[in-house]
C-alpha cells in the first residue's frame, strides 16, 4: 500500500491521459476477450446442429473448375449403399446491384432432388413449374432477398457469372424457411 501511494499514484497524477488511455486499453482488451470467447461458444454449438431438413453425406466434387461426367452420377446410383444420388452446381454470382454482395446460385434438377433435400413450398410462389423447368432463364429467388431489391415475379434480375452478365427471370419466391433460409434462397 505504501509503494502506491509513493510512487504509483504521483505517478498517475503527473501523467493523467497516459494513465486513463493505458486503463481504457486494459478494459477493451479483455472486453474483445469474452467477445471472442463468446463467439467461439456460439460457433462450436452451431455447428453441432446440422442444416435443417438435410439428408446429404457424402460429395463428389471436382478437382478444377470443369465438369464431372454425367456418367458418374449413374455409377454413384448404382452403388447398393447409395440411396440417392442428385447432381449440383455450385456458383457465387455477383448481382450487379450496387451494395447487395453476391449470391450463392444452386443448379439443381429439383426432381431428383427430393431424395436428398426437402423443399418447402408452402407459402412460396411458383407460377408455372413446366415453364420454370423449361426455360434456361428462369431463377427462383428468397422473397427476403427480392423485397429487399423490389423484384417480382417476371422481373429480370442480371447476374454476373463466370460466363459474363447473364439476364434471368423470376419465375418463383421462396419463402424463407430450411435450405432457403440456410443458403440464402437463390435457387436456379
Amino acid at each position: 500500500m505504501r509503494l502506491l501511494r509513493l510512487l504509483s499514484l504521483p505517478y498517475f497524477a503527473k501523467h493523467r491521459l497516459r494513465s486513463l488511455l493505458t486503463l481504457a486499453g486494459i478494459a477493451l482488451g479483455v472486453a474483445v476477450l469474452v467477445a471472442m470467447y463468446e463467439a467461439n461458444q456460439s460457433v462450436v454449438a452451431a455447428c453441432g446442429k446440422p442444416l435443417p431438413r438435410s439428408r446429404a453425406r457424402p460429395t463428389c466434387r471436382s478437382p478444377r473448375a470443369t465438369r464431372i461426367p454425367e456418367e458418374w452420377l449413374d455409377r454413384v446410383r448404382a452403388v447398393r449403399e447409395v440411396g440417392s444420388a442428385s447432381p449440383v452446381v455450385e456458383a457465387v454470382v455477383g448481382t450487379g446491384r450496387g451494395g447487395r454482395g453476391n449470391l450463392l446460385v444452386l443448379g439443381v434438377d429439383m426432381t431428383a432432388d427430393q431424395g436428398i433435400r426437402e423443399y418447402d413450398f408452402t407459402g412460396s410462389e411458383l407460377d408455372d413449374p413446366l415453364v420454370f423447368l423449361a426455360q434456361p432463364d428462369s431463377i427462383m429467388i428468397g422473397g427476403d432477398f427480392a423485397s429487399r431489391n423490389g423484384l417480382a415475379m417476371g422481373s429480370r434480375l442480371v447476374l454476373e457469372t463466370v460466363e459474363g452478365a447473364r439476364l434471368f427471370t423470376v419465375r418463383g419466391l421462396l419463402r424463407p424457411a430450411g435450405l432457403a433460409q440456410a443458403f440464402g434462397a437463390a435457387w436456379r
